[in-house]
């Protein structure tokens, strides 16, 4: 019970009724209320009485403090545009799906990483570096307008190459002096 009041906490905001753990479980409402005063007493829960949806995790079942990541704007997944750098708003995440390092989120604008999963208004987050390994899907700056691509290594230079067949790649010359790697894309997320 402890498991689903906090999965249902952290996915929805805010905490289930007694009536919806009741429904979950398959139990009386009063059952339900009983239980969530034993996790209570066991010093795992604190329930406020005046705020039904109002249920603090206490000790080893703290949820985590969530991590907040600007989304900086949108970066297009189709041909390269200027990324439009302005902080839209945050996307608010549990810090174990962030791992290391200065993390930021794109939106997607575009539809050539389909193939990959990453669809238009999707968010990607992406680790801050300036290096990618051979196959993997970065945010890259080409003479100043960002995309997202998975990156190739090339005899004589770097490809950076959509999931979409309806898109050509981009070969980027090894001397480029306008190339850079803004970072690597950790995660997608996409808001229902």
């Amino acid at each position: 019970m402890l498991t689903f009041l906090r999965e249902f906490t952290i996915s929805h905001s805010f905490a289930p009724t007694a009536r919806e753990v009741a429904d979950r479980f398959g139990i009386a409402e009063k059952n339900a209320f009983y239980y969530m005063e034993l996790l209570g007493r066991k010093g795992y829960i604190r329930r406020h009485r005046k705020s039904p949806r109002r249920i603090e995790f206490l000790g080893e079942a703290a949820l985590p403090v969530p991590l907040r990541v600007p989304v900086l704007g949108r970066v297009p997944a189709g041909s390269p545009r200027e990324a439009i750098e302005l902080a839209e708003e945050e996307l608010l995440l549990d810090p174990s799906l962030a791992g290391e390092g200065e993390i930021f989120s794109l939106r997607v604008k575009g539809d050539s990483m389909e193939g990959a999963h990453i669809c238009e208004g999707d968010y990607v987050l992406v680790r801050a570096q300036e290096t990618a390994e051979d196959g993997e899907i970065v945010v890259a700056v080409v003479d100043g307008e960002a995309t997202v691509k998975r990156i190739r290594q090339r005899n004589g230079g770097i490809r950076l190459e959509p999931a979409n067949p309806a898109y050509p790649p981009v070969d980027v010359p090894e001397d480029a002096l306008s190339f850079r790697i803004a970072g690597k894309v950790v995660g997608v997320f996409r808001k229902l």
